[in-house]
């Protein structure tokens, strides 16, 4: 064990990006730097894909038809990426992922027909599967497991400073054009991709098997109790992805008539509270013995933000609870992403981290398909519908951690 491994955060010692874990491992601080750009030129086009479509003439049937081809494609290939970035590497699969984020950003332009909306969402998923589970893999690759609440923390800030400055940004071109918000999308991937290919180590397969490398992948491994219940928290988390990638900016919108750049604050205002607490909490999940009491607490305490949502009349209030939520998401996810890493065998990491986000993504595609038939009844019906799936699926998962940290499974 290295002498970088032995280190542990100190029972009283205070957060301070100095001392952190970021500044003590290049891998972490590349991998973050890396998200952030991604992640900012994702969150430019958050606020104006939907809006963007409709005004080219695409229907609510078209937009719906655009993120389930989405996510359909980003759950078919986040296996089949984590497969190549365990065998390939992690950084080549980023780098090629990354190039071809940016021309589909910049192809947006030259679209006329809404029906290749559709099409180019499909592409974009597939390109959309090769950033995180490489990315969270090299995390576990170079992160011992009591620091790795704290570096997934301090990883899930600077993602969501991406989407602290992407919307904001993306909604501000927006006032002037669509065209400025898909070129800034364009560079800030560029970015992303310079950052991968100067300062992110290729880390291949034969560097992370153990004695068990002449032994072939038992797929049990995939499917430990601990993960399922991992795996049945993504299928109620990102439900609100399906939401959110259909029907967010048009409830917001033409329902509680907000312009887009309220809809970049709102955004924004989900990130600021997540991207400052992330760190510290993630600290604490590193100090705190039972995981499944911050997730089970903290997650639950978001169901009846869901349906405050539904019940919301003014833009305003939702800006208001898109920061308390994001206070209150940011004690759940990295108390999650340690989970998974302490549940994962080093050898099947990035597609642990994979399936992860397949679960996640059917979540999302029954939110998008499952969710517009009732918006189209009532717009808060998907709201109330959200929290109580959501809470139903939280509330499995977390006794089941519950259950396996009790029999130390974990």
């Amino acid at each position: 064990m290295s002498e970088f491994e032995q280190t542990r955060p100190e029972k009283n010692s205070k957060f301070s990006f100095v001392d952190s874990i970021l500044f003590q491992n290049p891998t972490l601080l590349a991998v973050s730097l890396s998200a952030f750009a991604a992640y900012t030129g994702i969150g430019m086009v958050v606020p104006v894909r939907v809006l963007y479509a409709e005004s080219r003439g695409a229907s609510l049937a078209i937009i719906s038809a655009m993120a389930s081809a989405y996510l359909i494609s980003n759950f078919v290939f986040q296996y089949p990426v984590g497969w190549l970035a365990d065998r390939w590497g992690r950084k080549p699969v980023m780098i090629v992922g990354l190039l071809l984020q940016a021309v589909l950003s910049a192809a947006y332009l030259w679209i006329t027909d809404p029906i290749l909306f559709v099409v180019l969402r499909f592409v974009e998923g597939i390109a959309g599967a090769t950033l995180l589970p490489p990315a969270r893999a090299l995390i576990v690759d170079t992160v011992p497991d009591g620091r790795r609440g704290e570096a997934y923390g301090l990883f899930g800030a600077f993602f969501n400073a991406g989407f602290l400055l992407g919307p904001g940004i993306g909604g501000l071109l927006a006032a002037t054009g669509y065209t400025t918000a898909f070129l800034g999308a364009v560079a800030f991937r560029l970015v992303a991709f310079v950052l991968v290919l100067i300062m992110v180590p290729n880390v291949v397969r034969s560097t992370l098997t153990t004695e068990t490398q002449s032994s072939a992948i038992s797929y049990r491994a995939l499917f430990t109790l601990p993960l399922i219940a991992a795996y049945i928290i993504a299928f109620g988390d990102y439900l609100y992805l399906g939401f959110d990638l259909t029907l967010t900016p048009l409830w917001m919108h033409d329902h509680l008539g907000a312009s887009v750049v309220i809809i970049g604050i709102a955004y924004i205002a989900w990130a600021i509270p997540s991207t400052f607490l992330s760190p510290l909490t993630g600290r604490l999940v590193d100090r705190t013995r039972r995981r499944s009491w911050l997730i089970l607490t903290f997650g639950l305490a978001q169901v009846p933000i869901y349906i405050v949502y539904g019940l919301a009349n003014v833009a305003l209030l939702v800006v208001v609870l898109f920061a308390v939520h994001g206070a209150v998401y940011a004690f759940v996810q990295p108390a999650i992403d340690a989970h998974v890493a302490a549940s994962s065998a080093s050898n099947v990491r990035a597609r642990v981290q994979g399936l992860y986000s397949t679960f996640g993504l059917i979540g999302a595609f029954v939110g998008a398909s499952g969710f517009n038939p009732l918006y189209i009844i009532n717009f808060r019906l998907p709201l109330f519908t959200m929290g109580l799936a959501y809470g139903v699926c939280l509330f499995m998962g977390g006794m089941i951690i519950r259950l396996t940290e009790t029999r130390s499974l974990t």
